[in-house]
């Protein structure tokens, strides 16, 4: 071994540097800093330097970790579902690293904390919302016996286990990235974004775990997770858990027709849209909508065409005949507990004040958030209309019909909003309704976001 014990590593506000290495080595996956004159490299890539520092038999002082062990013991034991085993052994299997894809109400965060009970040692939960942070927190609470941390909605509570959201656990990684072995990402997809992968850049924690029932991103930036997480070990759908492990369920799908009225405002729009489209062969996606955006204002006929789009879709949103369903169904399902699901929060407005129910949308408070899902849970309200805040996050196991007035072309949307009515209850039967303009582009919409296994 290299008598070199001049060689220090330390953690440097989310990186790792590498002092008083013998010139002419370039350790793997680090970067020359002429400002300090040392190696560095990202917080992830810890254990890489560790690794090549060990095979180049140097000897050094490992300033970085500050890992904590947990002798973690539980309130109380559970036994896992058989899917949440082959889950939890596959992501040990695979060096206590990936991402584990299971549906909406199969049980995740009592797979995860196994995970943490097995690597033992300090844990940082990052959640994308604070509804989620809290239940996440209740629940963590409730299993271990100690004190669990909390960061973010106010708090700066650090533990040995500790949850968090994604805009806190980015804004303290510098800080923190040296204090936890084990990252657990719930909703993962949310990671590859292009500030939130930092958190995984800047952590060095060893032990990572990804949790999501929704992984594939339409930007294709799922392939970031590899590096980030790493692969996924192990995956279930809805199909595989119906029945058994989740609610059984039906998807009826109803289309309605214009009124003589929209449809003849609807065309004159489709119209003016086709034959821009025609003329310039844009599309209104991807790299085309940037350049249509750009001429907006220079091109009168493009301006045209983004407002007749707009109708287009305005029409689509508030056609009467899906109000005429929606009252049907409502009769229908009286007895059931409903979650509506619309695009925009103007027709959730609308809706709540026809029928009068009561809305969530981004623009709900908090303490009313709570409230309203308190009445809902226990039965006070049984019927709720949101926009996209109940897609995920939130635990609401008493739903059991979901309808969809409107919504994106996601396949991950689609199967959020399927997953708020699958938590298993006995004697559970499942629906949900879309409810779709016949002869126009939300038929299109429609199948686009049923491209998955959920349909």
């Amino acid at each position: 071994m290299h008598n070199s014990n001049s060689i220090q590593i330390l953690f440097d506000r989310g990186t790792i540097v590498i002092k008083n290495l013998p010139p002419g080595l370039e350790p793997e996956n680090c970067a020359w800093d002429n400002r300090t004159n040392n190696w560095r490299a990202r917080g992830m890539y810890y254990s890489d330097v560790i690794r090549w520092l060990d095979f180049k038999e140097f000897s050094y002082k490992d300033q970085v970790p500050r890992f904590i062990k947990l002798n973690a013991k539980l309130n109380f034991d559970y036994n896992l579902h058989y899917y949440q085993k082959e889950g939890l052994n596959a992501w040990i299997d695979a060096k206590f690293r990936g991402c584990v894809i299971l549906p909406t109400g199969s049980g995740k965060s009592f797979l995860a904390i196994k995970a943490i009970q097995k690597v033992n040692a300090s844990t940082l939960i990052i959640l994308p919302t604070l509804d989620l942070m809290n239940q996440w927190y209740d629940l963590v609470s409730e299993v271990f016996n100690q004190e669990i941390g909390i960061l973010g909605g106010g708090y700066h509570q650090i533990e040995d286990i500790t949850v968090t959201t994604y805009d806190s656990a980015l804004n303290h990684a510098d800080v923190y990235g040296d204090r936890f072995s084990l990252l657990i990402f719930d909703e993962v997809h949310h990671l590859p974004a292009e500030h939130y992968s930092q958190i995984a850049e800047m952590c060095i924690a060893p032990h990572r775990l990804g949790l999501t029932a929704t992984y594939y991103r339409m930007d294709g930036y799922h392939g970031k997770l590899d590096r980030l997480i790493g692969p996924v070990v192990y995956k279930k759908d809805i199909h595989d858990l119906k029945g058994s492990h989740l609610s059984d369920f039906e998807i009826e799908r109803i289309k309605v027709d214009l009124t003589p009225r929209e449809k003849l405002e609807y065309d004159k729009n489709e119209l003016i849209y086709e034959d821009f489209i025609k003329e310039t062969g844009y599309k209104f996606h991807g790299p085309d909508l940037e350049k249509f955006l750009a001429e907006v204002n220079l091109k009168p006929n493009a301006r045209k065409a983004l407002l007749a789009k707009f109708k287009m879709k305005t029409i689509i949103l508030n056609a009467a005949r899906k109000l005429d369903v929606l009252e049907s169904l409502l009769k229908l399902h009286a007895k059931d507990r409903i979650i509506i699901f619309t695009e925009n929060n103007e027709l959730v407005y609308s809706i709540s004040c026809e029928f009068l129910i009561p809305a969530l949308t981004h623009q709900t408070k908090t303490i009313e958030r709570k409230q309203i899902l308190k009445k809902f849970r226990n039965g006070e309200y049984s019927v709720l209309v949101t926009s996209k805040v109940l897609n995920e996050g939130v635990d609401v196991p008493e739903a059991n019909v979901a309808i969809i007035l409107s919504g994106s072309s996601s396949p991950r949307e689609y199967l959020q909003r399927l997953g708020r009515i699958l938590r298993k209850r006995e004697d559970k039967q499942a629906v949900l309704y879309e409810i779709v303009t016949k002869g126009t582009r939300e038929v299109q919409v429609s199948y686009r976001r049923r491209k998955s296994h959920a349909s």
